[in-house]
C-alpha cells in the first residue's frame, strides 16, 4: 500500500495542483509566522543591511547566528529538526564584504563542512563571491588570507565527480597556528533556473555529504548556502532530515513532507522557493526512502548514475511477435540498445582472428589433442571456448573503453565550464573597475551641476519679475 507521502505525489501530479499546494503553504507559514518572536529587527539595523544579498531574505533574529565582535550580525540560521537529532546552518552566499564573517562564523561554530549548491555565476549574474583559494592550477593562489578575522584558507585538495566537486581547505587562525579541515563540497550541476530532471544524481551527493559523518551531532552543523540560502539549501535539508527519519522509523509512512518544511520555516523564511523545488523535493524523498528501504543505504544510486535504467519492457503479445518474426530494420537515429551504436562496431576482427588462429595451433600441438581420434569434436568445443573467451575480453575492453571515453568528456566539461567562469570573472571585475574609475568624477559633477541649475533657475525668475511683472506707470 502506497504511504501518504507517495498519495500526496500521486494526487498533486494528477491534478496538476503544485502551484497550488505550494501557495498554501506559504501562505500558512505566514500565518505562523506573525508573531513578536519571528522578527527580523537585527538584520534591519543600517549597519547590517548591507550584509544581506537579498532585501526579502533576512534571517529571525531568534535563530540567526552570531559571530563574535563588535558587530554579531552575518545572514545566516540556525536550523533545528530534533526529530532526527540534526541541525543545520543555512545562509546566502557570501559577498565580497561579509567573505571573513562566513569564515570566522565556520570557524566558531566548528563546522565539518561546507555544502554549496550553485555556481558563482549564473546566466550572467553573480550568485555569490568567490570565497575560496582557485589554486595553482588555474593560476591563482593556494591561500586566501582575511586580516579582520585572523584566519587562512588553504586548499589543500580537490577531487571532481559527476556532479560535484570535493574540495578539502584547511582553515587556520594564524595568531594561534590551530588548524581545522574543512570539507568543501560544490554540487555543480543544478540548472540555473529549474531543479534536476532526476533526483538520482541529487541523492547521490547527499549521500556523499553523508559518508563523510559531516551531518553528525559530534561535529559543528554544516553551513548550506545557494545564492539566498533558502531555496535549494531548503531542499537540501528537507530531503535529508526526511530520509533520516525514514532510516530511524524504517518506513516511508513515519514522514510528512509538508509539517516538517512548516517547522523548518519557523527558522529561516522562505525555505523551498518554488512549486517545482517543492516537487522535487517529494520526488527525492520517495526514491531515497525506496532505496533505504530496499538496500540499506543511498549508495546503491551510483549504479543508477552509471547505468541509466532501460526502457520500460513491452506486453507479452508484443514480445511473442518479436521472437515468431523478424521487426524491419530500425534507423539508426532511433537506437534503443544498451550501448551506443560506435561501441558496437568497434571490433577488432584481424586481431581477433589472429589471436583465434594461435589458440588453434597452440592446442592442436598438444599432446592430448592430437592423440584423440574424435579430433574433429575437439576442435569444434576448442573453437567454441576460445570464442566464448575472446567475446568475453572483447566485451571487457569495449566496456573499459566506453568508461575511459565517458571519464575524458566529464574531464573536458568541467574543464571548459571552470575556463568560462574564469574568464566572466575577469570581464566583470573588469566592468567594476570602470565603473569605479568614473565614480570620483561623477561625485563631482553631480553637485556642480545642481548648484548651476539652482542658480540658472534663479536668474530666469529675476529677469522674468523684472520685465514681466514690473508695475503699470500711474
Amino acid at each position: 500500500m502506497a504511504s501518504q507521502t507517495e498519495r500526496e505525489f500521486a494526487e498533486y501530479d494528477c491534478n496538476n495542483s503544485w502551484n497550488e499546494i505550494f501557495q498554501r503553504l506559504k501562505n500558512e507559514a505566514s500565518l505562523l509566522t506573525l508573531g513578536d518572536e519571528y522578527s527580523t529587527k537585527d538584520a534591519r539595523e543600517p549597519d547590517n543591511r548591507r550584509k544581506n544579498r537579498y532585501r526579502d531574505v533576512s534571517p529571525y533574529d531568534h535563530s540567526r547566528v552570531k559571530i563574535s565582535g563588535e558587530c554579531d550580525y552575518i545572514n545566516a540560521s540556525f536550523i533545528e529538526v530534533p526529530e532526527v537529532n540534526r541541525k543545520y546552518i543555512l545562509t546566502q552566499g557570501p559577498l565580497d564584504h561579509t567573505m571573513c564573517d562566513f569564515w570566522q562564523m565556520t570557524w566558531e561554530q566548528k563546522s565539518r563542512a561546507i555544502v554549496m549548491l550553485n555556481r558563482v555565476i549564473e546566466k550572467d549574474t553573480w550568485k555569490c563571491s568567490q570565497y575560496w583559494p582557485l589554486g595553482s592550477d588555474y593560476g591563482k593562489e593556494d591561500e586566501m588570507y582575511f586580516p579582520e578575522c585572523d584566519l587562512k584558507v588553504t586548499l589543500l585538495s580537490e577531487q571532481d565527480s559527476l556532479h560535484f566537486t570535493l574540495r578539502t581547505l584547511e582553515l587556520e587562525r594564524v595568531e594561534t597556528g590551530d588548524k581545522r579541515e574543512v570539507l568543501h563540497f560544490h554540487y555543480t550541476t543544478w540548472p540555473d533556473f529549474g531543479v534536476p530532471s532526476s533526483p538520482f544524481a541529487f541523492l547521490h551527493f547527499l549521500h556523499c555529504v553523508r559518508n563523510t559523518g559531516s551531518l553528525e551531532t559530534d561535529v559543528g552543523p554544516a553551513v548550506v548556502h545557494c545564492s539566498a540560502g533558502i531555496g535549494r539549501s531548503g531542499t537540501f535539508c528537507l530531503v535529508d532530515s526526511c530520509l533520516v527519519l525514514v532510516e530511524n522509523e524504517g518506513s516511508l509512512d513515519s514522514i510528512n513532507v509538508k509539517e516538517m518544511l512548516l517547522q523548518m520555516r519557523s527558522y529561516r523564511m522562505g525555505l523551498i522557493q518554488t512549486s517545482d523545488q517543492l516537487r522535487f523535493s517529494y520526488q527525492a524523498i520517495i526514491q531515497g526512502a525506496h532505496e533505504i528501504l530496499q538496500n540499506g543505504s543511498l549508495g546503491s544510486l551510483l549504479n543508477h548514475l552509471e547505468h541509466p535504467p532501460e526502457p520500460p519492457e513491452r506486453t507479452s503479445s508484443l514480445r511473442t511477435e518479436l521472437f515468431e518474426s523478424e521487426p524491419p530494420p530500425i534507423p539508426p537515429k532511433k537506437r534503443h540498445a544498451g550501448k551506443p551504436e560506435k561501441y558496437e562496431l568497434f571490433a577488432e576482427e584481424e586481431e581477433s582472428e589472429e589471436e583465434y588462429d594461435n589458440l588453434v595451433e597452440s592446442r592442436s600441438d598438444s599432446p592430448d589433442f592430437s592423440q584423440m581420434d574424435s579430433g574433429n569434436d575437439h576442435l569444434e568445443v576448442g573453437r567454441n571456448s576460445i570464442t566464448v573467451e575472446h567475446n568475453s575480453r572483447t566485451g571487457e575492453k569495449d566496456s573499459l573503453l566506453e568508461e575511459e571515453r565517458a571519464a575524458e568528456e566529464r574531464h573536458r566539461i568541467r574543464e571548459e565550464r571552470k575556463k568560462q567562469t574564469l574568464e566572466k570573472l575577469r570581464q566583470m571585475k573588469e566592468r567594476q573597475k570602470k565603473c569605479e574609475r568614473w565614480k570620483p568624477y561623477k561625485s563631482y559633477f553631480r553637485p556642480t551641476f545642481y548648484f548651476g541649475l539652482a542658480v540658472l533657475v534663479g536668474v530666469a525668475g529675476v529677469l522674468i519679475y523684472k520685465y514681466m511683472m514690473k508695475p503699470s506707470a500711474a
